[in-house]
């Protein structure tokens, strides 16, 4: 099992197709680009092994341009004031602006895809 993240700012645009990853190649591996924080952009492209599940996270791991390419999508929600409290003692206080710029951002690639109402499964995970 994989895993690639995208931040949200990239998934409200045009986005990268599917996160940057590529098709299974001749080798039976495949590779994503990961994003690097602290340089603000995509950082080189990470190889991995083939696998039967790829699960991809974050704001716009459900955007409506890659859609067909989901099996199942998932929708995890919590409280505002929760989501910007953990991502704050994840993250530290430097990155508030970030995480107020990134809920309008979301709020709105949310709506525009209508991620929620798509999704397979929806969890409350705000305990």
């Amino acid at each position: 099992m994989g895993g690639i993240a995208s931040p949200p700012r990239e998934a409200a645009g045009a986005g990268r197709g599917s996160h940057g990853r590529d098709a299974p190649g001749a080798g039976g591996g495949e590779a994503y680009g990961g994003w690097d924080w602290k340089d603000g952009g995509y950082g080189g492209r990470h190889a991995g092994p083939a696998g039967d599940l790829l699960l991809v996270e974050g704001a716009g791991s459900g955007a409506a341009p890659g859609a067909e390419l989901e099996s199942v999508l998932i929708w995890l929600e919590a409280e505002r004031a929760v989501r910007f409290r953990r991502g704050i003692e994840r993250d530290g206080a430097l990155y508030l602006p970030h995480w107020q710029d990134w809920a309008v951002l979301e709020e709105a690639l949310f709506d525009r895809d209508r991620t929620r109402g798509r999704a397979d499964l929806i969890m409350d995970t705000t305990r």
